[in-house]
């Protein structure tokens, strides 16, 4: 796709016709209010609702106060991490301070392509996982999904999982990949990455207990990790959330 997927745009008194993309795109409010319409469906976005528009849905937008957002373009490719989104959706307060740490990213002009696609990467799965019907997936599955929600702070090996499950390891994998749309390991190393986020935002726990409380007992490959999914170190992703 030749768009950015992240684009930080401010503006004031404005009307968009309706159109169309061959991508989805993500609507998130920085401040003011949008009134947008996406296929008939009518709704104001602002800091407590973001709008999800799919590839070729029609939609159009009017802004009449001073707004700023991100319009976060997401690639075909990736139509399955989304998990059926509905056109809007009320943030949660954890989705909210990823938000905010996007418009600082963006703010601060040193986004690469390979960080924009790991910070877009983590937002989907936070807008999307409170999304996912259990009632569809494999009652295994969910097995395997409990286990390692409950092992986040430890270290796990598939085969520790797949027994949790009761399947063999290729069973696991392939199924865990095919309903949630990780592989296990990666899921773990996300639910990590989310909950080490969450405590560098809301505690003032020293990062070497975070770390700890995320099953790493070495600062550095934590560090290294957190800096490839938010495109900082820790200790500055704090230090920007406390701004």
């Amino acid at each position: 796709m030749k768009h950015p997927l992240l684009i930080d745009i401010q503006c004031n008194d404005i009307e968009s016709p309706s159109h169309g993309h061959d991508f989805h795109q993500l609507i998130l409010p920085i401040s003011g209010d949008l009134v947008l319409e996406i296929e008939g469906d009518q709704a104001k976005v602002n800091n407590d609702v973001i709008a999800f528009v799919s590839a070729s849905n029609k939609h159009s937008f009017i802004a009449e106060q001073e707004n700023r957002f991100i319009l976060a373009n997401v690639p075909l490719a990736w139509r399955d991490t989304l998990r059926e989104l509905p056109p809007f959706l009320k943030l949660t307060p954890t989705v909210k301070s990823y938000i905010y740490f996007i418009s600082c990213q963006l703010q601060d002009l040193a986004v690469s392509a390979l960080n924009q696609e790991q910070i877009l990467i983590m937002l989907l799965d936070l807008i999307s996982k409170p999304l996912i019907n259990n009632e569809k997936i494999d009652k295994r599955i969910l097995l395997a999904k409990t286990f390692l929600d409950d092992h986040v702070a430890t270290s796990v090996s598939l085969e520790q999982v797949a027994m949790a499950a009761h399947l063999s390891v290729r069973q696991l994998s392939t199924l865990f990949k095919e309903q949630l749309g990780f592989t296990p390991l990666n899921y773990i190393r996300e639910q990590r990455m989310k909950e080490a986020q969450i405590l560098l935002i809301q505690s003032t726990l020293p990062i070497t207990t975070i770390a700890e409380s995320v099953g790493y007992q070495n600062l550095s490959a934590f560090s290294d990790r957190f800096k490839k999914h938010f495109g900082r170190s820790p200790r500055i992703y704090r230090q920007f959330d406390k701004q």
